[in-house]
C-alpha cells in the first residue's frame, strides 16, 4: 500500500498501479488523518475533532466506525488489537488500540515521510560546504511533490494545520535548492523563478535577497538596486519597518560594487575527511564484435548524437530482426559519441539472460548509483525512482543506452530528460517515437559483405581457395552477423577446416537439433517478449502442413479465425520482425518468414507451451 499526501491524495495497491483513493470525503478525510499519524495511535476525540469540529451529531462515534469499516474493506487491512503489521507478511493493517485507531504500515511508503528525511540530509550538506550533493537531495525531495499538500481533501483543525506545515517545508526546501545553485553559480537559470516569487511574495527578505544577489552576478546592478527600493518601499507600508539587516548590508555591498558578491561564499572549513571525487559512470560494455557493412547506419547513428540540433535529447532508435546486429551497432555508436557526454554514459539491458524482463526499478537503481546517488535513496518505488533520475539528469549531458526494448512503456521512466542528454535504443520490434533523432532499420548484409566479414575474421586463404564453397557457407548464414560470427570462431577453433567442412557441421548440427549459427538463442529472445496467443500463432504457421509463405486466407484456415484477425496476427508478426512483408504489396498479400524457417520452427516449439486441442488461436481483440 502506497500512499501519497504531497498533492491530490493517491492510495495505490499491490502490483496493478491504480489509484483507488475512496471518492467519499470524509473517508478520504479519515484515512488521511491516519496515515499522516502511520504507525501513531489517532484518537476517537481526535478524529471526530477533524470530520465535525465543535458539532458531532449524536451518531458519530457510529458513523466513525462505518468510515473504517469501508477502508479496511476497500483496501483489504486487517484488524489486529495490536495494530502492527502481520508479521507473516507485513502487510499494512488498520487496528483498534488505545482509545483510537492506528494504521500501520512502513514509512517509506507514505511519501510525505520519505520527504523529510531527504529535506533534513540537504540542510546538513548544505552546511557542510557539499552544495552539489546538498542539490541533488533537496530536488529528490521536491520531485516527491504534485501540488499543494492534500489539495483535494477536505480539512478539518488536524488537516489544516499539518497541510500548512507541509507547505512550509516544501517553501523552505525550494529557498535551499535557490540558495544551492547560487552556491554553484547557477544564477542565470534562477532569474526567472526569482522574478516570480519576488512578486508573490514581496516581503520575503529572503526571495528579495537572491534575486539581488542573482541579477547582480548578471550584471544587472540597478535592476538589483530597484529589487531592494521596491522591497523596502512594500515593508515599510505594510509593517512601518526598516529592511533588515541583512537585506540592507546586501544594498550597501551592491552600491560599493563588492567583488565578493560576485562568487560564492567560500564555505566554513570542517573537521572531516574529504569525500572522494565521484567518477563520471563509463557504464558500456564492450564492442564484442566489429562492424562490416553498416559504416552508413553507424555515421548515421554518431551523427545524430553529435551534432545536437534536436530541440531535446538527442535519440536513436536502431530495430531489426533477429541476429542482425543492432545492440553491437548501439555499442559501437555510443563508444564513439562517449566524449560528447562529459557526465557519463549508462548501460541498462531490458531483457535478462533467459529473455525475462528486468524490472524499471533495477535498471533505474543502477543508473542513479552510476550518477552518484547513495543507497539510503534508492529504496523507492519504479515512479519516484524515474522522478529523481528525471532531475539528477535535467542539468547533466548523460547518454544512455537501452537494449532489448520490447514497447514504448520501457522509455516512459528511463529515457533521460536534460537536452544535452542522449540516448541509443535497440528494439526487438518496429518503435515509434515521435521525439527520435534518427530510426534506424537494420537489415540483412548482401552477400559481398558477408565475405568480406568471414576475411576478416578468418585467416584470408581459407576463404579464397574455395570461393564457391564461402559464398555457399556466407548464403547458410542469410545475411546475419550473428550467424557470420558463429560460423567464423568455429572456422578458427578448427584452422585445418575448409569452408565445405563448416557447412557440413552447421547442416548436421542443425539436424540434430542443435543451435550451430546462433540463430535460435536470438529468435528465443524475441518470441519471449511476444504475448501468448502470438507465440500459438506463429507455432501453428510453422507446422510442416502450412504453406511456407503464409497468407491471411490460408492463416485463418489454420488458425480458425476471420481472414481480418489473421491479417492482423500476421501484421503483428511482421512488427516483432519474424514475418516480412513484400513492399508494395502483392496481390496474392503473402508473407515471407524471417530469417531461417528450420531455426525459427525450432525456437517457436521451445517457446510455446502445449497448444489446445483444436489449434484454435484467439486474438485478445476477438470477443
Amino acid at each position: 500500500m502506497r500512499v501519497n499526501l504531497l498533492g491530490p491524495l493517491e492510495i495505490y495497491t499491490g502490483e496493478t498501479g491504480v489509484n483507488a483513493v475512496p471518492a467519499a470525503q470524509k473517508v478520504r478525510q479519515t484515512l488521511a488523518v491516519l496515515a499522516l499519524n502511520a504507525n501513531r495511535v489517532v484518537r476517537f476525540e481526535q478524529l471526530m475533532e477533524e470530520l465535525w469540529e465543535d458539532n458531532p451529531p449524536a451518531s458519530a462515534h457510529t458513523a466513525l466506525q462505518t468510515y473504517v469499516y469501508e477502508i479496511r474493506k476497500r483496501f483489504a487491512l486487517g484488524n489486529p488489537r495490536s495494530g502492527s503489521r502481520d508479521r507473516d507478511t507485513d502487510r499494512p493493517v488498520l487496528g483498534t488500540a488505545g482509545g483510537g485507531y492506528q494504521l500501520s504500515l512502513p514509512e517509506d511508503q507514505v511519501d510525505a515521510f520519505r520527504f523529510e528525511p531527504l529535506l533534513a540530509r540537504a540542510r546538513k550538506e548544505f552546511r557542510a560546504g557539499d552544495h552539489r550533493r546538498a542539490r541533488d537531495s533537496v530536488a529528490a525531495a521536491m520531485a516527491l511533490w504534485r501540488d499543494a499538500a492534500l489539495v483535494d481533501v477536505r480539512k478539518g483543525p488536524l488537516l489544516q494545520a499539518e497541510a500548512l506545515r507541509l507547505d512550509e517545508l516544501h517553501t523552505s526546501a525550494t529557498t535551499l535548492r535557490i540558495e544551492a545553485d547560487l552556491q554553484l553559480g547557477r544564477h542565470h537559470e534562477l532569474i526567472g523563478e526569482l522574478t516570480s516569487l519576488a512578486a508573490l511574495e514581496p516581503t520575503n527578505e529572503t526571495v528579495q535577497r537572491n534575486l539581488m544577489t542573482a541579477l547582480y552576478r548578471t550584471d544587472r546592478r540597478a535592476d538589483a538596486l530597484r529589487v531592494y527600493q521596491r522591497a523596502r518601499s512594500q515593508i515599510a507600508d505594510e509593517f512601518g519597518l526598516d529592511p533588515s539587516p541583512e537585506l540592507q548590508a546586501l544594498h550597501t555591498a551592491i552600491l560599493q560594487s563588492d567583488a565578493s558578491l560576485l562568487r560564492p561564499a567560500e564555505p566554513s572549513p570542517a573537521p572531516r575527511t574529504p569525500a572522494p571525487t565521484p567518477r563520471v559512470p563509463c557504464h558500456l560494455p564492450a564492442p564484442q564484435e566489429r562492424l562490416t557493412g553498416r559504416s552508413g547506419q553507424l555515421a548515421r547513428a554518431t551523427g545524430a548524437l553529435t551534432a545536437r540540433t534536436a530541440p531535446g535529447p538527442a535519440l536513436v532508435v536502431v530495430s531489426g530482426a533477429p541476429g542482425t546486429g543492432k545492440s553491437e551497432l548501439c555499442r559501437h555508436a555510443a563508444r564513439r559519441a562517449s566524449g560528447h557526454y562529459p557526465d557519463g554514459q549508462l548501460y541498462g539491458r531490458l531483457l535478462d539472460d533467459t529473455g525475462r524482463p528486468v524490472r524499471h526499478a533495477e535498471i533505474l537503481r543502477s543508473f542513479l548509483r552510476g550518477l552518484g546517488a547513495t543507497e539510503d535513496l534508492l529504496h523507492l518505488g519504479a515512479t519516484d525512482l524515474s522522478l529523481m533520475y528525471r532531475t539528477w539528469t535535467a542539468d547533466r549531458r548523460v547518454l544512455v543506452v537501452l537494449d532489448d526494448v520490447t514497447g514504448p512503456d520501457d522509455l516512459d521512466l528511463l529515457l533521460p530528460s536534460g537536452y544535452g542528454c542522449g540516448a541509443v535504443i535497440s528494439s526487438r520490434r518496429r518503435l515509434f517515437v515521435s521525439s527520435s533523432t534518427e530510426h534506424i532499420e537494420l537489415d540483412r548484409l548482401p552477400l559481398d559483405d558477408c565475405l568480406h566479414l568471414l576475411v576478416s575474421l578468418v585467416p584470408e586463404h581459407r576463404i579464397t581457395m574455395d570461393p564457391d564453397g564461402a559464398r555457399q557457407l556466407a548464403e547458410l548464414c542469410h545475411g546475419l552477423p550473428t550467424a557470420l560470427f558463429a560460423v567464423a570462431a568455429r572456422l578458427r577453433l578448427r584452422p585445418h577446416w575448409t569452408a565445405r567442412q563448416a557447412i557440413s557441421w552447421a547442416t548436421t548440427a542443425a539436424q540434430a537439433g542443435e543451435d550451430p549459427l546462433g540463430l535460435r538463442a536470438a529468435l528465443e529472445r524475441t518470441l519471449t517478449t511476444l504475448p501468448a496467443h502470438l507465440r500459438r500463432a506463429a507455432d501453428t504457421l510453422l507446422s510442416p502442413t502450412a504453406p511456407g509463405r503464409p497468407a491471411p486466407a490460408s492463416a485463418a484456415a489454420l488458425l480458425g479465425t476471420g481472414e481480418q484477425q489473421a491479417a492482423t496476427l500476421l501484421e503483428e508478426l511482421v512488427d516483432a520482425y519474424l514475418l516480412s512483408a513484400t513492399t508494395p504489396a502483392s496481390e496474392d498479400g503473402c508473407y515471407s518468414w524471417e530469417p531461417a524457417p528450420r531455426a525459427l520452427r525450432e525456437s517457436v516449439r521451445r517457446a510455446v507451451p502445449a497448444a489446445p486441442a483444436d489449434n484454435t488461436v484467439r486474438h485478445p481483440m476477438a470477443a
